[in-house]
């Protein structure tokens, strides 16, 4: 299943939180956004699928994890590919316009059995998903202890917050530069922040202003061009992440007579469209 969120998810809370902007945990087989290329052209791939276990019979079977899976043996004969795999998983673009600080690549994966500890490298694109564009940005170190039982899934994580303030972001993995290996093997793949650009921060982007900081008793607002004012909602928290008001647009202004004061964030969204601000109230 993948998530995509424009700007942030309210219920991951407003303040000092995490917000999750792209995952994909591959429970639904479904990589028709991504892009796999078989860069050494044998014909092998980046493939949605089950991780691999053994059988009481030394056989490869399918497990119980949904993954995407990179591998340089044959499963139904054990046969070694025996060439460098130069596989490569490119990321649907990703949209870092919103995010400031704490970004965070977070990869669940394993080296699959009979592997033992491997890499993955990350590499990103700023411009399109041609492999030239990349430039690799880390490296991802699986381990795995025991090489033909159970599971050795762990989340390993790469700061990605260059990228902040980016409309336009592919990630990919390329799969290690090792022979002698059976597999590698994703479980999910998240990206997260930990705060979000200032509206000041937003480039290119029409924003609501509001027409006073600090408030008093109307919360008045210039909205943005770009929205339909029919279709505009307002949420207003506190900064313990409760919502305290609800309600639609209207050009005159929101009654905030009755909250206390203090600091609290603003939510005005239309559609898929949304952005926070800051304010005052005294």
């Amino acid at each position: 299943m993948k998530i995509l969120l424009p700007l942030l998810m309210l219920i991951s809370g407003i303040a000092s939180a995490q917000f999750t902007i792209w995952e994909d945990d591959f429970n639904d087989s479904d990589v028709s956004d991504w892009i796999l290329i078989d860069a050494d052209g044998d014909g092998h791939k980046w493939i949605p699928c089950m991780d691999w276990q053994i059988d009481a019979n030394n056989q490869t079977i399918s497990g119980t994890y949904n993954i995407l899976g990179s591998y340089n043996t044959n499963q139904a004969t054990g046969v070694p590919y025996n060439l460098l795999q130069q596989n490569w998983a490119i990321t649907p673009e990703i949209d870092l316009s919103y995010y400031a600080t704490g970004i965070q690549l977070i990869v669940n994966a394993q080296p699959s059995i009979l592997s033992g500890n491997q890499d993955i490298y990350v590499y990103a694109s700023t411009t399109n998903t041609d492999i030239t564009s990349f430039t690799q940005i880390g490296t991802l170190k699986l381990l795995r202890k025991s090489s033909r039982t159970g599971t050795a899934f762990a989340d390993y994580t790469l700061d990605v917050s260059q990228f902040a303030g980016q409309s336009k972001v592919y990630l990919a993995f390329l799969t290690t530069t090792k022979k002698t290996y059976v597999g590698l093997e994703i479980d999910k793949v998240s990206i997260t922040a930990t705060s979000l650009l200032g509206v000041e921060d937003v480039k290119n982007v029409s924003a609501t202003v509001l027409k006073q900081n600090p408030v008093e008793d109307y919360l008045q607002l210039q909205l943005s061009t770009s929205l339909k004012e029919e279709e505009v909602t307002l949420k207003i928290y506190n900064t313990t992440e409760i919502l305290v008001k609800e309600t639609k647009y209207n050009d005159s202004g929101i009654l905030i007579s009755n909250l206390s004061n203090g600091i609290y964030f603003l939510i005005i969204q239309e559609g898929n469209k949304i952005q926070k601000i800051k304010f005052i109230k005294k």
